[in-house]
């Protein structure tokens, strides 16, 4: 990697850290805002989402960031390998939970918030943290990144500041005992977003995963990982397993065309 491409790629890494940043910031904001004027009425999505379409359309004017879909590839296939490499990455990182006893519950702002709020905020901020994670990792840096270096050197570092992100949001420990878990399905969306050559597949998986898993931990949570049973362990192995050969055979001639 010579200079200008090492300049090149860490003023678009920090621009990406700063975007992000900033558009966390002013919806974490919004949310404390409301919160604490007027926590029965909820208006903190109106200004998140103003924020992040607004943002993100002048992104895509500007750098192209890749918000289309090429004419010439087959997508009802690159979808069904982003719900399978989702399915595959949320496998590996829920056993990685089995040995870290990680326990999913639901996200609320606040045990003073009323529970109109708090449902707002579980479902809402998963799916707005998933979008604009796939917009600052996967649109602004990756875009630039696969430009300029070849998949695996991009699929790492991309995943690798993606995941330290969460580093404001989960605590130290946290982050260490899931790191492969985060890490690995993180990466199947920075490599759907290269296999697809767009961000609209990785942006939508991404953004279902965590309105699923919202759902999930407030209807069903908290849930313990390490309870698990062996049958439940097993099964949860083998699904992995599947998927990842599923995606191999149905992603293989996409691979190999973009390679050439």
């Amino acid at each position: 990697m010579n200079k200008q491409i090492f300049r090149s790629l860490s003023k678009t890494t920090l621009l990406s850290i700063i975007f992000f940043s900033a558009v966390m910031g002013i919806a974490m904001t919004s949310v404390a805002l409301n919160a604490r004027w007027s926590p029965n009425f909820v208006w903190f999505p109106i200004i998140a989402i103003g924020l992040l379409c607004g943002t993100t359309y002048w992104l895509e004017k500007r750098w192209d960031i890749g918000l289309s879909h090429a004419p010439d590839l087959p997508w009802v296939r690159i979808y069904a390998i982003g719900i399978i490499l989702t399915l595959c990455g949320a496998c590996f990182s829920a056993v990685n939970g089995v040995f870290s006893e990680k326990v999913r519950s639901a996200s609320v702002f606040s045990s003073d918030a009323s529970i109109l709020f708090n449902v707002f905020y579980a479902f809402f901020m998963p799916v707005f943290a998933a979008i604009l994670a796939e917009v600052t990792f996967r649109g602004i840096l990756q875009s630039r990144m696969q430009k300029l270096l070849s998949l695996w050197p991009t699929l790492v570092i991309v995943t690798l500041i993606n995941l330290m992100a969460h580093f404001p949001y989960n605590s130290l420990n946290e982050l260490i005992d899931n790191f492969l878990g985060i890490f690995f399905i993180l990466a199947t969306w920075t490599y759907l977003r290269w296999l697809s050559q767009s961000l609209w597949p990785p942006l939508i998986m991404h953004g279902l995963h965590n309105f699923i898993f919202a759902a999930v931990a407030w209807f069903g949570g908290p849930i313990p990982h390490a309870e698990f049973s062996s049958a439940t362990i097993t099964l949860i192995v083998f699904l992995g397993l599947a998927t990842l050969g599923l995606t191999i055979f149905l992603a293989k001639d996409l691979h190999q065309s973009l390679l050439e």
